[in-house]
C-alpha cells in the first residue's frame, strides 16, 4: 500500500474508481440532485399553498395568534409540511458536507511526510475524502480518458483531466497558452502510450498523495485541481517539455500557481478576519486585565490589529524570514525592533502582517492578546508646543503602560529626533521614549531608512534601545508574487488584465533600469501606470502583456526595452550601412562598433557590465570623435546622448573627488550619468588622467556601477563607455605608411606602447581595443563631400539650394589634408572658403528664397536665380 505517515495515522489514496463505481456514483448523483430538487419544488408549492389560504382569511393579525395554529386546518398542515421538508433537505446538504474531509492542519515548524510503501496500517485515511468535488471531477475524468485509450492511468492523464477545471483554466490565461497549442501535441502522446489495464499507476498514485502533501504544505483546505496540476506536471518530463518548447518555464508555473492560492487566501481572510472581529476591542476600550481606556492614544494612533480584524490591511505575502526574525528580538531578549530599509522594499507592509498574525494568535506568546498601535507623530505634535508635545507623549506611554496590552508602532523613528513644536525650540521626545523602553512599559516596533538611521539614530541614545534589523528588497520570485498580492485591485480599478508575463516583465524591467526607486514598489507603480494607459488604448477588459510593460519604461527611462520589431531588426543588421553615412573609412571600427551594438541590442551581454566598452587608438582627426557621435546617433536615436569628459582636466588625485563627488555631495561624472543613465560615454584622452581615476572606471567597466559621494549607487549598465587616447600615434602612422596590417599593429600597441600607461587587467576590460588608421587623400575628398552636404543642409531650412563643382570639392580636399591631423584642418577650410564666402553672400541679399548657391573652384560662390513667381 502506497502512502505517507503523517500525526500516526497513514495517509493513502483509498477511493475506488472503475466503470461500476464510476457509473454507481453518477446514479446516486442524480438521484440525489432530483430528490434534492424534488423536495425543494414540494416546498415552495407548499409554501404558496399556505400563503394562499391565509390571504383568503382577509385577517393577517389572526397569524400570529395561538389560536389560528392550533386549529386544525389544511394550510397548517402543508406549513409545518413544509417546514419538515426543508429540515430533511437541510440535512441532506450537510451530511454530504459532512463527508469530505479537511486536509489535516500543518503546524508551523516539522518537515513535510515522505511516501513510502506498506502492508498494514492500523490507523488510516483516506486522502480522496479530501480532494474537492472539482478536483475529484478531474481525477475521474483521468481514468475515464485512459480507459477510452486502453492505457494504465499515468501522471499524463491526469494532468488532462485537469485542464477542464477553472483553476487551471486560469493558469493558461495568465500564462497566455492558447490551449489549441497544447492539445495535438497531448494527442500524440497519448496515442504513444502502451496499452494496459485501466488503473492507477504507481507513478498517477504518487501525483495524488503529492497533491495531498502539496495541499497541507500550503494550509490548503482541501486539494484543489492547482495540487493536482502541479504536481502531474513534475512528474512527467514530456510534460515540462511541451511548456518549455511554449517559452513557459517551472519557475513561471510556479508563480501563477502562487498567485491563484494568494487570491484565495486573501478571500479567505478577509472573512476569517472579519469572524476575529468579534473578538477583538472595537472601542476605546482595550481587553487589557484592567479594562483601562486610552483616549489620547485612540487620537493620535491607529490600531492595527483591528483593522487588520476587519480585514482592512493588505496581505503580506512572503517575508518569513524578517518576521520570524522580529519575534526572535522581541522574544529573546525583550529588546525594541527599528526596521532598516529604502523606502518601498515593504517595511510597513511588514508591521501589517506582523498585525494580522496577531489576530490569528500565530504569534509568541509574549505578543498573544495584545494591541498592535501605530502612533502617528505629526498628530502628536499638532498645534503643541514643545512642552505640551512631551506632555502628550507622556500621557500617551502612561495610558500604554497602564492598559499593559500595547505594542507601539512608530513609523519613520528618526523624525522624533530633534523635532521642532509651536515654536523655535526643539522637543526632546526621543529622551521620553528612551525612558519608556528602558522602564520595560512596552515594546516598540519602527521604521527607518538607512540615511535617517545613520545620521540621526545609530549613534545616538535611541539606537542604544532598538535593535536593528535590515529590510531589504525581495528577490525577484518574491516580488513577482508580492505584486500578485497587489493586482487584482489594479485589475478592478482600471477594468483590465494582466498576464503573468507583464508582471515578470514589470519586476525585472524596473529593477534594472528604475534605480531611483526600490522593489517592490516601483513594480507596483509601474503597473499601475501601464493599467492606465492600456484601458486609456484598449478599453475595458484589454490584456496587459510584457510589451506593454516595456514601452511605458521605455518612455520613462528613455531606454529602448521593447522588442525588437521587424523595422528595427532590419535597422539593426543594416547599422554598418547607415553609420558609413557619417563614417568615412575606418571600417574596422565601423564593424566593430556594430557588432558590440547588436549583442546589446540583442541582451546577448553581460547584465552587470556597460552595453560596450571601448578603447579608440589613432591620430588626431581620424574620426574617433566622430564614430563616437554616430554610435550615439544609431544606438540612442540622438547625438545629444553623449556625456563627454576631456579627461585632460582630471590629472591630479584631487580630480577623483570631482568626478564621484565629495563627502555628502554628487560628483559631475556620476551625477551626468544619474540624469541621463541610458547614454553614450566619451572620455577623450583618457592617457591624461590620474591613475586613480583609471581605477575609478575599472570598476565601472567591471561591476557597471560608482557609489557616489552621497552614498547613492550609480548604475552605468545602460552607457556604452568610449576612450579615446593618442597614445602610440606616431608608431601607428608609421606602421600605415609600411602597410603593416591593423590586427598586427593594435597587438604591438596593446603588448608594448600601451602597457606603459595603463594596467594589464584595465585593458582586459574593454571588449575592443580598436585602430583608427590615418585618413587617405581619397577619404578625406569624401569627407569634403559629407561636409558641403551639412552646409547644402542648413542652406535649404532657408528655402535656398546649394551645390559644389566636383573642382571645387577636390581644391577643399587638398588644402585641407594634413597626414598628421586627418580631417581637422579641412574643418578650417570650409569654414573659410566656404561658409564666410555663403555668409556673405546672403548678407549681401544677393540671394533669396529659392535661388541656388554653386560653389566654383577657386573658392567663388554664384549665384543662379530662380523664376519669378
Amino acid at each position: 500500500m502506497l502512502g505517507f505517515s503523517l500525526n500516526n495515522r497513514f495517509y493513502f489514496w483509498g477511493e475506488r474508481i472503475d466503470k461500476a463505481s464510476l457509473l454507481l456514483k453518477r446514479v446516486r448523483d442524480t438521484v440525489s440532485k432530483v430528490i434534492n430538487f424534488g423536495s425543494l419544488v414540494i416546498s415552495i408549492l407548499l409554501l404558496i399553498f399556505f400563503v394562499y389560504q391565509a390571504m383568503l382569511i382577509g385577517n393577517i393579525p389572526d397569524l400570529i395568534t395561538w389560536e389560528y395554529w392550533l386549529e386544525p386546518k389544511l394550510s397548517i398542515a402543508a406549513f409545518w409540511l413544509m417546514v419538515l421538508i426543508g429540515m430533511f433537505v437541510w440535512y441532506r446538504l450537510s451530511e454530504a458536507a459532512r463527508q469530505k474531509a479537511k486536509v489535516a492542519e500543518r503546524p508551523f515548524e516539522g518537515e513535510l511526510p515522505q511516501i513510502t510503501k506498506v502492508e498494514t496500517a492500523k490507523s488510516k485515511v483516506n486522502i480522496a475524502r479530501a480532494f474537492n468535488l472539482t478536483t475529484m471531477r478531474a481525477v475521474e475524468d483521468a481514468f475515464v480518458l485512459a480507459e477510452r485509450f486502453e492505457q494504465t492511468v499515468d501522471p499524463l492523464h491526469l494532468m488532462i483531466g485537469s485542464l477542464s477545471t477553472g483553476q487551471v483554466s486560469v493558469i493558461f490565461a495568465r500564462l497566455e497558452i492558447n490551449f489549441e497549442k497544447v492539445k495535438e501535441p497531448l494527442n500524440r502522446r497519448l496515442n504513444s502510450l502502451t496499452k494496459g489495464k485501466a488503473e492507477f499507476s504507481e507513478a498517477a498514485q504518487r501525483v495524488l498523495l503529492n497533491s495531498y502533501i502539496n495541499a497541507y504544505d500550503h494550509r490548503r483546505a482541501q486539494v484543489s485541481p492547482i495540487e493536482l496540476f502541479w504536481e502531474a506536471y513534475l512528474a512527467d518530463e514530456y510534460i515540462q517539455e511541451l511548456f518549455y518548447d511554449l517559452g513557459i518555464e517551472q519557475q513561471q508555473i510556479t508563480n501563477v500557481v502562487a498567485w491563484i492560492r494568494i487570491n484565495e487566501e486573501m478571500v479567505r481572510r478577509y472573512h476569517e478576519y472579519s469572524q476575529a472581529a468579534a473578538r477583538k476591542p472595537k472601542g476605546s476600550m482595550n481587553r487589557a486585565m484592567t479594562s483601562l481606556a486610552t483616549p489620547l492614544l485612540d487620537k493620535v494612533g491607529e490600531d492595527l490589529t483591528r483593522a487588520a480584524a476587519f480585514g482592512n490591511l493588505p496581505m503580506l505575502v512572503g517575508r518569513n524570514e524578517d518576521v520570524e526574525g522580529i519575534f526572535r528580538v522581541i522574544e529573546g531578549g525583550n529588546q525594541s525592533v527599528v526596521l532598516v530599509g529604502q523606502p518601498g522594499v515593504g517595511k510597513k507592509a511588514i508591521v501589517y502582517g506582523i498585525a494580522q498574525r496577531m489576530v490569528e494568535e500565530q504569534v509568541p506568546k509574549i505578543l498573544q492578546d495584545k494591541r498592535l498601535v501605530r502612533l502617528s507623530v505629526p498628530h502628536l505634535i499638532s498645534g503643541a508646543s514643545p512642552e505640551q508635545a512631551q506632555e502628550r507623549l507622556l500621557t500617551v506611554l502612561d495610558e500604554v503602560a497602564r492598559s499593559r496590552n500595547i505594542l507601539l508602532f512608530i513609523d519613520n523613528i528618526h523624525e522624533i529626533t530633534g523635532i521642532s513644536a509651536g515654536g523655535e525650540m526643539t522637543a526632546n521626545l526621543a529622551s521620553i521614549l528612551i525612558d519608556a523602553l528602558n522602564r520595560g512599559s512596552t515594546f516598540v516596533l519602527s521604521t527607518s531608512t538607512p540615511e535617517a538611521y545613520t545620521g540621526s539614530i545609530e549613534r545616538s541614545p535611541l539606537g542604544q534601545v532598538l535593535q536593528k534589523t535590515m529590510i531589504v528588497e525581495p528577490e525577484a520570485n518574491e516580488a513577482i508574487q508580492i505584486l500578485e498580492a497587489k493586482i487584482n485591485a489594479i485589475e478592478y480599478k482600471n477594468n483590465i488584465i494582466f498576464s503573468y508575463a507583464a508582471l515578470d516583465q514589470a519586476v525585472s524591467l524596473s529593477d534594472r533600469y528604475m534605480h531611483d526607486q526600490y522593489l517592490p514598489a516601483k513594480a507596483i507603480e509601474l503597473c499601475q501606470e501601464t493599467a492606465l494607459a492600456v484601458f486609456k488604448q484598449r478599453g475595458k477588459n484589454a490584456v496587459v502583456g510584457a510589451e506593454d510593460i516595456a514601452k511605458i519604461v521605455a518612455e520613462k527611462t528613455k531606454i529602448p526595452v521593447t522588442r525588437v520589431a521587424e523595422e528595427e531588426k532590419e535597422k539593426l543588421l543594416n547599422l554598418e550601412t547607415e553609420m558609413h553615412e557619417r563614417m568615412i573609412g575606418q571600417d574596422a571600427a565601423v564593424d566593430a562598433v556594430a557588432a558590440a551594438l547588436r549583442r546589446a541590442r540583442a541582451e546577448l551581454r553581460e547584465g552587470n557590465r556597460p552595453i560596450a566598452n571601448f578603447l579608440f587608438l589613432g591620430p588626431t582627426g581620424v574620426g574617433k570623435t566622430e564614430l563616437a557621435k554616430t554610435t550615439a546617433q544609431a544606438y540612442f536615436g540622438d547625438e545629444g546622448s553623449m556625456i563627454r569628459f576631456d579627461m585632460s582636466e582630471y590629472q591630479n588625485q584631487t580630480s577623483v573627488a570631482k568626478l564621484i563627488g565629495a563627502a555628502g555631495q554628487a560628483g559631475q561624472l556620476t551625477e551626468a550619468v544619474r540624469q541621463k543613465p541610458f547614454a553614450l560615454l566619451l572620455l577623450d584622452e583618457l592617457e591624461k588622467a590620474h591613475p586613480d581615476i583609471l581605477n575609478l572606471f575599472l570598476q565601472v567597466m567591471d561591476d557597471g556601477r560608482l557609489t557616489d559621494g552621497a552614498g547613492r549607487t550609480i548604475d552605468f549598465t545602460n552607457v556604452i563607455l568610449i576612450a579615446t587616447s593618442n597614445a602610440g600615434t606616431s608608431y601607428i602612422q608609421d606602421e600605415v605608411v609600411k602597410e603593416t596590417p591593423l590586427d598586427q599593429i593594435k597587438t604591438h600597441l596593446i603588448e608594448t606602447e600601451l602597457k606603459q600607461i595603463y594596467r594589464p587587467e584595465f585593458l582586459n576590460r574593454f571588449d575592443d581595443v580598436i585602430v583608427f588608421k590615418p585618413l587617405s587623400m581619397d577619404e578625406v575628398t569624401q569627407i569634403a563631400y559629407l561636409m558641403i552636404n551639412q552646409v547644402a543642409e542648413r542652406l535649404e531650412a532657408k528655402g535656398i539650394s546649394f551645390r559644389a563643382d566636383d573642382s571645387a570639392v577636390h581644391e577643399l580636399a587638398e588644402l585641407g589634408y594634413d597626414p598628421k591631423f586627418g580631417a581637422r584642418p579641412l574643418r578650417r577650410v570650409i569654414q573659410d572658403r566656404v561658409e564666410n564666402v555663403v555668409a556673405d553672400t546672403l548678407l549681401q541679399n544677393k540671394a533669396g528664397r529659392r535661388d541656388t548657391l554653386v560653389l566654383k573652384a577657386g573658392g567663388k560662390v554664384e549665384v543662379e536665380k530662380a523664376a519669378e513667381l
